[in-house]
Order: C-alpha cells, then structure tokens, then sequence
C-alpha cells in the first residue's frame, strides 16, 4: 500500500488560495474553523484541511443570501 505525501501550507499560502488577508486565516484558526498547527517557522496547514473548509465555505455561500459571490476576472 502506497501512502499519500501529505502537503503542507503557510499562512500567506493559505491566505492567498482562499484570497483573504493573514489577519482573517489568524481569525478562523481562534475560531476553530481550521485546523493549523503552530512550528518555530510559523503556522502550517494541510492543503486537504484548506480545501475541506473552501468547499465548505462555498457550500454555505450558495445558500445565505447574505453572501454574495464575485466572479474571478479573466485573463
């Protein structure tokens, strides 16, 4: 059985994949909304936590009508 490599994210990785600022990754970290762990180096993230929350988010985003969606410009 072969395992999987897991793949590690920084703050400002995560920040930009989810195009927010560090202040709000710091935010959702004290919420407990995603899972980081803290090294000398700073903090780290699994890619597969950052993905679980950003389809969660969209999820969410679909249905409150609170929320409202921008489309990503093209190139």
């Amino acid at each position: 059985m072969q395992e999987k490599e897991l793949k590690l994210m920084g703050r400002l990785d995560v920040a930009a994949f989810l195009n927010v600022s560090k202040q709000y990754v710091n935010q959702l970290v004290r919420d407990g909304k995603l899972k980081s762990q803290k090294t000398s180096a700073g903090m780290i993230f699994l890619e597969k936590d950052v993905l679980a929350y950003s389809k969660e988010r969209m999820r969410k985003a679909k249905t409150d009508p609170r929320i409202q969606l921008r489309k990503s410009k093209e190139k």
